[in-house]
């Protein structure tokens, strides 16, 4: 049997971005795991759209769902504050790791999962903005 790459773009509310400024967080829509899929990965990307400077990062985290722990919506994911944390991007290029525009595939643990949120959190100045995308690339069959 051979295997398969399947690939879905994590969307907010329908979009293929968002852009994160000031202090903010911001919380993906679902993205389902497919029952096939014995692995997976996410690829993560920040753009800031000014001249970086110190504290332009983005930190990324998962939450999961195995399912309907409580019984009463079908989907209940791990809350905010716990998180997996998957990795930090620095868009500021005297960092080491430090670059702009910054991109990063992270390795996920999906199998006997049901889906999953990416959330994207930033601190850095007001007056910077920074693109952050994600894409979504499950391993089906061997």
């Amino acid at each position: 049997m051979a295997g398969s790459i399947n690939e879905s773009q994590v969307l907010w509310s329908t979009a293929s971005s968002i852009s994160l400024s000031t202090t903010s967080a911001f919380t993906s829509d679902a993205v389902a795991i497919n029952a096939d899929d014995a692995g997976g990965s996410v690829q993560v990307s920040a753009d800031n759209a000014g001249t970086p400077s110190l504290g332009d990062v983005v930190d990324v985290y998962v939450t999961w769902s195995n399912g309907d722990i409580l019984g009463n919506s079908g989907d209940d994911f791990d809350t905010t504050e716990h998180a997996e944390w998957l990795c930090r991007l620095d868009t500021y290029g005297i960092n080491t790791p430090g670059e702009n525009p910054v991109r990063k595939t992270i390795p996920l643990r999906v199998y006997g999962k049901k889906a999953f949120k990416i959330i994207a959190v930033a601190a850095q100045g007001a007056t910077r903005a920074i693109t952050f995308r994600a894409r979504y690339v499950g391993t089906r069959g061997q």
